[in-house]
């Protein structure tokens, strides 16, 4: 409610007291949308008046220091001057400086707001305006009335009939339904306006920021306030609260964001680590194959692709796949790899849960916190503590900007793949890193993979790699395979030239996993 007439007409009654033959000495502009004015004042040195054209209000600086750079000065042949009087036109936002050298006029009109200096000779305005506006601020200047005495304003009130008076603008719906038509009760008001003090806080009954009367807050309301003798002073206070609730909200909305992110990520990491515990480990499984194979290597030729072997746990014959080539050692190798590979991934895959699920829960509490009013020190903290960062949210929103697939392995690893052959060039040839491993399934058409490398001192484990394979193989045609051989190499090994079509390249070096086509059950998908 700062911007209403009634308290525009308290400011200028507190200008005309305080600068009424001051001068003017520089006008300016250092910042969008502010008019500065420097006043030359013995009682408070470098005291500077500031126009805000665009929030529509008045507030003063005290020890002001100009701006060295980027100032833009105004109003030249008019300033410096002497302020003789300040007036409020009755009933409009029009306010006028009367000055030994012309009008300095502000007016307050929405986006059509702008400060002018005007006399008989010339008119120059603060932001540009056409010869028709020119025209019209000096038409209204001279059919308005100016005021600056609360009995004119009486008087004024009282030329108009009752039933009038209702339809005045600067009459918001909050005083209209509080003077229901009735003149005394607006006298009441605006003494309440004029010469009471200003209350300004926060309601947090509607959660909005209050400048107004104390007489206009209903008693059930919920406030917090302060209260004022000047609008100067008044207005200070309250930019003062809205730029520290402004503050407390965007650290809200940022804590806010954040965990609505991370409990979806949790709540499908913790999902598929779930079914990846309750299917077991198969580590034994994997191990005894490997014995079997062992205790008949002799039986073993490189070429087989499966051997029927008797299995004296299950008292039978199992078929045991095996690939054609590799060496007998080789495929009984593979399966006691693959049994210490299954070992670590569950008990990785359990440890993950838990720590899964403690951070779920924390985060659970913390949106159950702040959900309440909490002071803005404890946001921050929280913000601290979460440790989110401006950075890292630019980073986030530019990860949803790329045009890949993203998926996170071991909740550590991040893998890229492609979605279609303009995308495959985009992550291939723009997005990868030298030391990146690149994917791609062998012989058929697919998409292409990239897994970042943070740090090239820190060898890749091997089941890594088999997972971005597998990830690989199923966004290509042979998704449908039992098994698939993907090629893989890094990224420095691969060339594109203008004789490639798009999505296509060379590989110079390459190394081949054969998987099965599949998102493993720790590789999360993060959501676009």
């Amino acid at each position: 409610m700062y911007k209403n007439y009634l308290y525009l007409f308290r400011l200028i009654i507190e200008l005309n007291n305080k600068l009424k033959n001051k001068k003017i000495i520089d006008c300016f502009t250092q910042e969008k949308d502010q008019l500065f004015l420097l006043i030359d004042d013995d009682v408070n040195k470098n005291l500077c008046l500031i126009i805000n054209t665009n929030e529509f209000y008045i507030h003063q600086k005290l020890d002001f220091k100009k701006a060295k750079k980027n100032v833009v000065s105004f109003f030249n042949g008019f300033i410096p001057t002497t302020i003789k009087n300040i007036q409020i036109a009755f009933s409009e936002r029009l306010i006028r400086f009367q000055c030994s050298s012309g009008d300095l006029i502000i007016s307050f009109s929405g986006k059509n707001s702008n400060c002018y200096f005007y006399n008989v000779e010339n008119i120059q305005s603060f932001k540009k305006s056409d010869e028709v506006e020119l025209k019209n601020i000096s038409s209204k200047i001279h059919h308005v009335d100016f005021i600056n005495e609360y009995d004119f304003l009486i008087n004024k009130l009282n030329s108009i009939p009752a039933d009038e008076i209702i339809k005045l603008p600067f009459l918001t719906k909050q005083i209209k339904a509080r003077i229901q038509n009735q003149f005394e009760q607006i006298g009441n008001l605006l003494n309440d306006f004029i010469y009471d003090k200003i209350a300004v806080g926060i309601d947090y009954t509607d959660n909005k920021l209050l400048f107004t009367p104390l007489s206009l807050i209903p008693e059930k309301n919920k406030v917090e306030v302060e209260l004022f003798d000047t609008y100067l002073d008044a207005i200070e206070k309250y930019f003062q609260i809205e730029f520290k609730v402004d503050s407390y909200n965007l650290i809200k909305k940022e804590i806010e964001k954040f965990i609505s992110v991370e409990l979806e990520r949790l709540s499908s990491k913790l999902n598929n680590l779930k079914v990846r515990i309750e299917t077991g480990s198969k580590e034994n499984e994997y191990r005894h194959i490997g014995e079997l194979l062992l205790n008949n290597i002799n039986l073993l030729n490189k070429g087989l692709k499966e051997i029927s072997l008797y299995d004296w746990i299950k008292n039978g014959e199992i078929k045991i796949k095996l690939d054609p080539k590799l060496t007998p050692q080789q495929n009984v190798n593979y399966y006691f790899e693959k049994s210490r590979s299954e070992k670590i991934d569950f008990e990785k895959s359990n440890h993950l849960f838990n720590e899964a699920k403690t951070k779920y829960e924390s985060l659970l509490n913390i949106k159950k916190e702040i959900e309440n009013e909490i002071p803005l020190e404890s946001l921050k903290e929280i913000k601290t503590q979460l440790k989110i960062s401006r950075t890292k949210n630019m980073i986030e929103e530019k990860k949803e900007k790329l045009p890949f697939r993203h998926f996170i392995i071991q909740d550590k690893y991040n893998f890229y793949v492609g979605r279609d052959s303009k995308s495959n060039d985009q992550l291939t040839t723009k997005f990868a890193k030298q030391n990146d491993f690149w994917f791609h399934a062998r012989s058929v058409a697919g998409s292409h993979g990239v897994l970042r490398v943070e740090n090239t001192k820190e060898a890749i484990p091997k089941n890594i790699l088999e997972k971005a394979a597998s990830i690989t193989a199923f966004y290509s045609k042979a998704k449908t395979s039992k098994l698939a051989s993907v090629t893989y190499t890094l990224k420095k090994y691969v060339v594109k030239n203008s004789r490639h079509e798009p999505g296509q390249v060379s590989v110079l070096k390459e190394n081949v996993l054969l998987v099965k086509p599949g998102i493993p059950d720790d590789c999360v998908y993060v959501e676009d």
